[in-house]
């Protein structure tokens, strides 16, 4: 158990969104909390080398946002003096979806959309501002001390100045879906942790575009999702800072675009609607198409271990990432951070904490293992029920198209302020038996 007085230092493993929030409730409780990311800290909102998934569409749900701004109240207003869009989410997203157009209303569920680079930049200069918080860059860190059971600090090597020992009082590694804390936990004698896997093999491209002065359109995000499973291919225009947009195109089963403009273009034009290749194609390149690859949703049951060190935490993707076309990447780990903070509220054991954090993550990862798992060969062989409950939510975001009621509550859930419950519920049922009586023969703009 932590001490209820300020203990002396703690150190972060990692200084990315999930890294620096971790260390902003740090903050409250010891002396001394010391960020080590391994990458250089640039002093600009620049893009880093090692964050592929920076150059692709981020969206961070509502949920996340809320987490963020109590943990950094003005937040948002700093990141929309930043360049970010604010984006009503029911109101200011055309959306196409599995064959139909959504009829869109105002929704008060809000986005601020930038790129990723610019959210962490904004984070990290707020964080900054707190006088007992030290990020150093360029600071890998090889392994943990460990004592008697307990983590009692990191052996880090530096690149300028070689490897050297950090004492802490507490170490929470927050360095991403790459972490060393399973071969850590297992040459400590704890063994591996158990993991769930959902091998899909994702593939995105993305590039930057200036918005085309000269466009008149009725949008702020333009979105296609595919009719899924039969479907596998997705498109997003969105904007970011400096009158921009970031286009991401991405499928399932390494079905994606080939890395260049042309190969982006041509992907654009199968999808079942011009318009995001019209959009595109008015627009004027800004940066190189990138390209961003992962197996799919990987989940590290750190829970389940009879035995955890103390003074030691995991956090971020290193126990949850996700596939980021359900945008719950930053949500998750703000959801994360947010089970830690009340963790150290409470005084909990580090074991105790590190079950609230996996814990946590349980409906992000449901709501996309239910997705992912429709896909042949993947996940378990479906039964009558999942057949059912596969069928029920096809008519849900069918029905989504055109009843405010309903596509307001998918919002809801999706977003993570709702529990997926109301979904389900007797309402909700007789909502949707009504509105597919009353259906329009198509989907409206």
């Amino acid at each position: 158990m932590l001490r209820s007085k300020r203990t002396e230092r703690a150190v972060v493993i990692g200084g990315s969104i999930a890294g620096l929030l971790t260390a902003r409730v740090l903050a409250d409780h010891f002396d001394q909390v010391l960020v080590l990311e391994r990458d250089r800290l640039p002093d600009t909102s620049t893009p880093r080398q090692t964050v592929p998934q920076e150059h692709h569409v981020h969206l961070l749900l509502q949920r996340g946002k809320i987490v963020m701004e109590r943990l950094f109240p003005g937040l948002m207003k700093d990141l929309e003096k930043a360049g970010a869009i604010v984006v009503d989410l029911g109101l200011d997203v055309k959306c196409h979806q599995a064959g139909l157009w959504k009829k869109r209303w105002r929704s008060d569920i809000t986005a601020h959309y930038s790129t990723r680079t610019l959210l962490e930049y904004v984070l990290r200069q707020r964080l900054r501002d707190c006088a007992n918080v030290d990020l150093q860059d360029q600071v890998a860190v090889d392994s943990v001390i460990s004592e008697d059971g307990t983590i009692v600090g990191v052996v880090t090597d530096r690149i300028t100045h070689g490897n050297s020992t950090v004492r802490a009082d507490l170490v929470v590694d927050a360095s991403g879906r790459g972490s060393k804390a399973a071969n850590w936990l297992e040459g400590m004698g704890l063994g591996r942790p158990a993991h769930e896997s959902i091998v899909t093999k994702l593939g995105y491209v993305s590039a930057i575009f200036g918005m085309p002065k000269d466009m008149s359109h009725d949008w702020r995000v333009l979105l296609c999702l595919p009719r899924l499973p039969d479907e596998k291919r997705m498109a997003v225009v969105s904007p970011v800072e400096k009158d921009q947009w970031m286009v991401t195109t991405g499928a399932w089963f390494d079905d994606r675009s080939d890395c260049t403009h042309e190969a982006l273009a041509a992907y654009l034009k199968t999808l079942p609607i011009p318009d995001l290749y019209e959009a595109v194609a008015a627009a004027v390149p800004r940066s190189q198409p990138r390209r961003y690859r992962m197996l799919g949703g990987l989940r590290r049951r750190f829970d389940l271990m009879k035995h955890w060190p103390g003074q030691f935490l995991v956090v971020g993707d290193a126990v949850c990432s996700i596939n980021p076309i359900y945008s719950q990447g930053m949500s998750a780990s703000a959801l994360q951070v947010e089970a830690f903070a009340d963790g150290m509220r409470h005084l909990l054991s580090t074991q105790s904490m590190q079950k609230s954090i996996c814990a946590s993550v349980e409906r992000p990862w449901q709501l996309a293992a239910s997705v992912e798992n429709r896909f042949d060969g993947i996940g378990p062989l479906p039964t009558p029920m999942d057949r059912l409950r596969n069928a029920y939510f096809d008519q849900l975001v069918k029905a989504s198209a055109w009843d405010q009621t309903i596509a307001l509550s998918l919002l809801r859930v999706n977003n993570l302020i709702a529990d997926p419950a109301t979904l389900t519920n007797v309402s909700m049922m007789a909502r949707l038996v009504k509105s597919l009586i009353a259906s329009p023969s198509r989907g409206v703009n």
